[in-house]
Order: C-alpha cells, then structure tokens, then sequence
C-alpha cells in the first residue's frame, strides 16, 4: 500500500513538473512541449498543449525533424498534426528553441 501512495505522489509531481511547460523554463534547459499543430512555418511552429495553452516554439537549422524515427523536414509538419519537441530556452528572451520535433501521424483531412 505504502509503494503504491508513493508512486502516486511521485506521478503526480512529475506530471505537475513537467505540465507547466515553459513556465518553469530555465535558460539552457531542456525542455519536453507536446500538443497539436496550431500554425507552422519555416521559423516557428505554434502549438496548443494538452492543458490548452497555446506554445511557440522557435526552428533552426540545427532542428531535426522525425517521424517512426525517419527523418522528416519542416514541410511535413502540418496543421492539427500531434507532434513532441525537445527545446531548450534562450538565454536571452526566454523563447523555447527546438532541437527535436516528433511528428505524429498525419492529421485526417476531409
């Protein structure tokens, strides 16, 4: 019983540290964003986060695109398409600076 209110208080800590996204961002610091496809473009993507909060994360050329653990590029990130990015954030200006980018599955067009 012990094991299982310690797995749950450590469950419900890591999801509370890591579901304010940026907003316990520090400079330098990997950072996990995960949502949906809001807006995409060449520089920056936008996203809605699973807490509804929308997330702008800025692309480099240094950014790397995958899908299935192909590689992808920018172009195939499409609107209402699920993705995963790995960032780190900027020492200047706080912007979240992706380094990965998970494609999930293309979203159903109608």
């Amino acid at each position: 019983m012990t094991r299982r209110v310690a797995f749950t208080v450590l469950a419900i800590f890591t999801f509370t540290l890591f579901a304010r996204g940026s907003a316990i961002a520090h400079p330098g610091h990997g950072h996990k964003v995960m949502g949906t496809v809001t807006m995409a473009a060449a520089d920056h993507v936008m996203l809605k986060d699973p807490q509804g909060k929308d997330v702008m994360v800025q692309i480099n050329k240094a950014t790397k695109f995958t899908r299935a653990k192909k590689a992808m590029t920018a172009a195939d990130m499409k609107v209402g398409m699920r993705i995963v990015v790995s960032a780190v954030t900027d020492e200047d200006d706080d912007r979240l600076i992706a380094q990965t980018i998970e494609l999930g599955k293309a979203p159903v067009t109608k």
